[in-house]
């Protein structure tokens, strides 16, 4: 598939703030308008046999890294799987996901359930805090939003990516990872074969259905 995004090119401008302790500024450049990502990005299950490469990964992955989270406790962790034969074992172990053999590349997404800091741990409210945020799942959906975050670069790479939900039980043992992270889901990666079929606005619902006003089920907009 002829790619039609451009690259995300990533300036570090630290030298010009060297008098900012702790402050790490960069700025991104892409022709790539966000909305235009977010409605031409797909599904992709299909790949070629070319490798991707490391420069592309860590692209992929440093806006993982850049995702919100709360509190700013960026809770998440990738574990990135290139073997092969690890790779069928977690396919052959996912209830839908036959096309996940196929994939080059695997990252695994899992979430600290709960995150303290030293310091938290010191401010009665602060823990009180962190366990309301606990309680409402808010560190889960945050490594949700981060693997949604990689999708998106990928696709901004010319990369095909697909979310696949993976078999906790046996990905702990295949990975190590800790059984007190949580597994949220995988996103398998790798060069697009084909051309992928683009979305279609009649192929989602419409804003009606899904948006409502003030209270769940009114539509009608109120005056302010």
């Amino acid at each position: 598939m002829e790619n039609q995004i451009s690259r995300l090119s990533i300036i570090p401008l630290t030298s010009l703030f060297d008098s900012l302790p702790f402050v790490r500024v960069w700025l991104y450049i892409s022709k790539m308008d966000v909305t235009d990502a977010i409605k031409s990005r797909r599904a992709v299950r299909a790949w070629t046999d070319e490798d991707v490469d490391e420069n592309s990964v860590n692209q992929i992955l440093e806006c993982g890294r850049w995702s919100p989270s709360p509190l700013n406790s960026q809770p998440w962790h990738f574990t990135v799987v290139r073997n092969k034969e690890t790779i069928e074992a977690m396919c052959n172990d996912a209830k839908e996901g036959a096309f996940l053999k196929k994939a080059k590349v695997v990252v695994v997404v899992s979430v600290e359930r709960k995150v303290v800091s030293e310091k938290d741990a010191q401010n009665e409210e602060r823990i009180k805090l962190i366990d309301w945020l606990a309680e409402h799942e808010q560190y889960t959906y945050a490594a949700a939003i981060a693997l949604g975050y990689m999708w998106l670069a990928a696709w901004n790479l010319g990369l095909g990516a697909c979310c696949v939900t993976i078999e906790r039980s046996s990905t702990y043992q295949l990975t190590g990872i800790p059984q007190e992270q949580e597994i949220i889901a995988c996103l398998a990666l790798g060069h697009i074969l084909g051309n992928p079929i683009p979305h279609r606005e009649l192929d989602r619902k419409s804003i009606t259905d899904v948006v409502f006003y003030e209270k769940y089920g009114n539509k009608e907009k109120s005056n302010h």
